[in-house]
């Protein structure tokens, strides 16, 4: 990654970072969400967001040109709500299929939302504040 690539991915990582700039919150909203699928799975993930979090992180990833990765966070969302709270097997299932379509959507994890965001940044520099200094 650039050093300018470094430091905007950098500053979307800073929860006080402000933020003024849509391609600044598509990656702040993106890197959210997958800490958290990396952390405990996609279904961890969508159930740990608030819903506006998931639908930034879901925009993030379609601004990034990754629609499979999006289009499983609104699915396993939505079929999370509908999951009835006494069905383990159920829930079971749902976080198989959450993770089958979340590491198939992003095949090298971080380094395909790192090479989506540098492309991205490379075609739209200006939607990315400045860089201080």
């Amino acid at each position: 990654m650039s050093a300018d690539a470094d430091e905007v991915w950098n500053r979307a990582c800073d929860p006080y970072a402000p933020v003024t700039h849509a391609g600044d919150a598509a990656l702040a909203a993106v890197l959210l969400c997958h800490g958290m699928a990396m952390n405990g799975g996609l279904l961890h993930a969508v159930e740990g967001l608030e819903p506006e979090q998931r639908t930034a992180a879901a925009a993030g990833f379609r601004l990034f040109g990754l629609d499979a990765a999006a289009d499983a966070v609104e699915d396993v969302a939505r079929q999370a709500a509908d999951l009835p709270a006494d069905d383990l097997d159920a829930a079971e299932r749902l976080e198989a299929e959450a993770n089958r379509r979340y590491d198939a959507a992003l095949p090298a994890w971080d380094e395909t939302v790192e090479q989506a965001f540098r492309e991205h940044l490379r075609a739209h520099p200006e939607a990315y504040a400045p860089l201080d200094g």
